[in-house]
C-alpha cells in the first residue's frame, strides 16, 4: 500500500470524502489499516504486515477547539488585563523610592543638610496637590494618609498599618512604627541598629501551575509579591554592583515585541524587524568610530556578546581545536568574570589565561602584558586574544586601548573590548576621550541594559570586519526551509550569532530612543558622571575618609589606617537603616566601600544623603581625632 497517497485507497477516500464534506454528519469512523513494510535482514527479506485502526471523533476536537480558543483573547479582554497588570507597576513604582533598595525595609525620615528631605507623611502614595487614585480599590492618598481597597493599606503620618495578607503594593508587607518596620510572619523586623530577615516558602513560594486556570486579579496579586522579595535595582538608593534600570516605552517596547511576536532573526520572515536590529547595531558602531562593513547583534547580555565575539576570535586565530591547549588570553586583574567563563562555553578549557596586574591607576600595565606574551611565544604559546575594559566593574578604571592595540598587532592578537558598563559613556563629550583607540578594536561588547536603561537581557556584539562574523556562525537551513525565498546579499541576525528564535529585543531599545532622543540619555549619563565627581569632592574633605578619583560613575572611599573589619562596620552603620545600598570590593589587597551612580532615578539629593550618611556613622565610630583628607 502506499501511504503517502492515502486518499487514493478505497476505504481512505470514504474517510477523506466525508471529512472534506460540508454537510458531514458527526460520526465515529474506525477503519483497519494494514500497513505492508519490507527490510532485509542477512540477505533475506521479510515482509510484516501490521495492523491498526485510524479513530475520528469529531465532538472531542469540538471540545479541544473550544478550549484551545481560550488563547485568543478579545480587546476588551486584553484591555482589562493591561489595566490590572498597569495598576500593579504603578503601585510598585510609586513606592520604589520609599522602600529599602533591597526590599523588606522602609527608611526612617531622612534630613538633607539643614532642610527636611522628608516631612512626617511622605512615605505614603502622594501625586498631586492632595490625593492620587490608582484603579479601583487600589491606592488613594491624602497630604498625611493613604487608604487602599479591601485588606490593602492605611496609614498616618509616621506610621504604616496593613490588614491582613496585604500592605502597600504586595502581600504580608509591612507594619511601621517610628523606628520599627515589621511585616508579615517571619519576614523582616528592623530597628534603628538591626535588619533581620527570614522567609518562609509559603511566603515566597510562586501561584502553582495547575489543570485548571485562575483569575487574573488572583495571577497579577501572586506576581505583585516580587516587587516586596528582590533587590531594586531601579531604586534611587541602590548604589551596589552595577544597577540594572528599565523605563517605561522599554516595557512597552517588550510588550509589543511579544504580541506582535515577530521572527526577527530572518529578512524573509521579517525584514523589518531584522531592520530594526541592525539600526541600532550600526548606531552603536558609529558611536565608537566602526566601519559601515561591522556587523552585530543584540545578545542576552554581555557575556554571550563577549562569547560571540570569542568565538569569531577563536575560529580566526586558532582555526585547528588541536591548538586550543597552548593557546593564550591575556586579561587584567580587573576584567570582568564573564569573560574567562566563556572560555568553558567555547570548548576552550585548557587554553591558558593570564591576569595581567594594573598600575596605579587600575589600568592593564602594558609593559608587564608585553612580557607575559614575549615569555609565552620563547615558551612555544599561542597568544591569540587579549581584552582590554573601558569601565571596570570594580573602580571603572579604562584600560589604555591604542597602547594594548600595538601589542596586539605586534603579535597578531584579537583585540577584543569589553565595554559593558562604561560603553555608552561614549555618549559623552567629557568622556570621549576615555574611548580613544576603540574603534581600532576587532570587536566590542557594550551592554543597553546598562547604558542605555534598557531591561535585563540586552546586550550588543559588534565586529569590525563583519564577515569574520558571519562565517563563524551562517546558519546552514534544514529542509524544511528549502522553500524560503533567501538572499545572499542579506545578513540575517541568525548568521550573526549562535542564538537561533531569540526574543525581539529591538524594540525594548529603540522605542526609548526614538521616544526621548539621544540627548536625553546623554544628560542622565553625564548627570551620573557628575554626581560621582560631586561625592568624591564632598568625601575628600571629609576627616578620616580616603577616597578614589573617579573615572566614570563609580566611587571608592575607606577609612585608612584601620583593619578591614572596621572599614566593614563602617559599610553597616551606613546601610543599616536600608536607605542605600553599597557594597565592598578588594582592589590591589585594598578594601574599599564602593559606590556606583547609575540609576538614572538618582540625583543630588539622594548623594546629599549618602553623604550625611557617610558623615554620621564615622563620628559614631569614635576615631581618633586625626584629620585624614586622602585622594587616591
Amino acid at each position: 500500500m502506499d501511504v503517502t497517497n492515502f486518499s487514493s485507497q478505497p476505504h481512505w477516500r470514504h474517510c477523506y470524502r466525508n471529512i472534506c464534506t460540508d454537510n458531514f454528519v458527526e460520526r465515529k469512523h474506525s477503519f483497519p489499516s494494514p500497513f505492508t513494510t519490507s527490510f532485509k535482514t542477512h540477505s533475506r527479506t521479510k515482509k510484516i504486515t501490521m495492523s491498526s485502526e485510524v479513530v475520528f471523533n469529531l465532538e472531542y476536537l469540538t471540545r479541544l477547539e473550544e478550549s484551545a480558543r481560550t488563547l485568543e483573547s478579545t480587546p476588551q479582554q486584553r484591555s482589562e488585563m493591561m489595566f490590572k497588570a498597569q495598576r500593579e507597576v504603578d503601585a510598585y513604582l510609586e513606592q520604589l523610592s520609599l522602600d529599602h533598595p533591597t526590599g523588606w525595609v522602609i527608611p526612617p525620615k531622612e534630613t538633607q543638610g539643614q532642610d527636611k528631605l522628608v516631612q512626617p507623611g511622605q512615605y505614603q502614595v502622594q501625586s498631586g496637590p492632595n490625593q492620587v487614585q490608582s484603579g479601583p480599590d487600589r491606592v488613594q492618598s491624602g497630604p498625611y494618609q493613604a487608604q487602599s481597597g479591601p485588606d490593602q493599606v492605611q496609614s498616618g503620618p509616621d506610621w504604616v498599618q496593613s490588614a491582613p495578607d496585604q500592605a502597600q503594593s504586595g502581600p504580608d508587607r509591612v507594619q511601621s512604627g517610628p523606628d520599627q518596620v515589621q511585616s508579615g510572619p517571619d519576614q523582616v523586623q528592623s530597628g534603628p541598629d538591626q535588619v533581620q530577615s527570614g522567609r518562609g516558602p509559603h511566603e515566597t513560594e510562586p501561584l502553582p501551575i495547575q489543570e485548571n486556570g485562575v483569575s487574573i486579579d488572583e495571577v497579577l496579586r501572586d506576581f505583585s509579591r516580587i516587587g516586596n522579595e528582590m533587590e531594586r535595582e531601579g531604586h534611587p538608593g541602590h548604589m551596589a554592583y552595577v544597577p540594572g534600570n528599565s523605563t517605561a516605552p522599554a516595557a512597552i517596547g517588550d510588550f509589543l515585541a511579544a504580541s506582535f511576536n515577530p521572527y526577527s532573526l530572518n529578512v524573509a520572515s521579517c525584514r523589518r524587524a531584522v531592520k530594526m536590529q541592525q539600526m541600532i547595531v550600526q548606531w552603536v558602531g558609529r558611536l565608537f568610530g566602526y566601519p559601515s562593513a561591522c556587523a552585530g547583534n543584540l545578545t542576552s547580555g554581555g557575556t554571550v556578546a563577549t562569547m560571540v565575539a570569542m568565538t569569531t576570535a577563536r575560529d580566526h586565530k586558532v582555526p585547528r581545536s588541536k591548538d586550543y591547549s597552548r593557546s593564550v588570553l591575556y586579561l587584567s586583574e580587573l576584567t570582568h568574570d564573564g569573560v574567562a567563563k566563556c572560555l568553558s562555553t567555547l570548548g576552550m578549557r585548557e587554553a591558558v589565561v593570564r591576569k595581567v596586574p594594573v598600575d596605579d591607576k587600575y589600568r592593564m600595565d602594558v609593559n608587564i602584558l608585553r612580557k607575559f606574551i614575549e615569555n609565552d611565544v620563547q615558551n612555544n604559546l599561542l597568544p591569540f586574544l587579549v581584552v582590554a575594559t573601558t569601565g571596570t566593574t570594580d573602580v571603572g578604571s579604562v584600560d589604555p586601548v591604542p597602547a594594548i592595540r600595538a601589542v596586539a598587532t605586534q603579535y597578531n592578537m584579537w583585540l577584543h573590548v569589553d565595554a559593558c558598563y562604561g560603553g555608552f559613556f561614549v555618549l559623552c563629550n567629557s568622556a570621549k576621550h576615555l574611548f580613544e583607540g576603540v574603534e581600532t578594536a576587532d570587536s566590542i561588547a557594550v551592554d543597553p541594559h546598562k547604558g542605555l536603561y534598557a531591561p535585563f537581557g540586552t546586550g550588543l556584539v559588534l565586529v569590525r570586519n563583519g564577515t569574520l562574523l558571519r562565517n563563524s556562525n551562517t546558519r546552514q537551513h534544514g529542509n524544511y526551509m528549502q522553500d524560503q525565498l533567501t538572499n545572499p546579499e542579506d545578513w540575517n541576525p541568525e548568521d550573526l550569532t549562535f542564538e537561533q528564535s531569540a526574543h525581539f529585543r529591538a524594540p525594548r531599545v529603540l522605542l526609548p530612543l526614538q521616544l526621548y532622543g539621544v540627548a536625553t540619555f546623554r544628560d542622565a549619563l553625564q548627570e551620573k558622571l557628575e554626581l560621582a565627581k560631586y561625592l568624591y569632592l564632598r568625601l575628600k574633605g571629609q576627616a578620616h575618609i580616603q577616597v578614589v578619583e573617579p573615572v566614570l560613575s563609580t566611587v571608592l572611599f575607606r577609612i585608612p589606617g584601620v583593619s578591614d573589619n572596621t572599614n566593614r562596620a563602617l559599610l553597616r552603620e551606613i546601610t543599616t537603616d536600608g536607605r542605600f545600598f553599597i557594597t565592598t570590593t578588594t582592589v590591589k589587597g585594598v578594601l574599599y566601600l564602593r559606590v556606583i551612580i547609575f540609576c538614572y532615578r538618582t540625583h543630588r539629593q539622594d548623594v546629599d544623603v549618602f553623604i550625611n550618611k557617610v558623615k554620621d556613622a564615622v563620628v559614631k565610630m569614635e576615631l581618633p581625632e586625626v584629620e585624614f583628607c586622602h585622594a587616591g
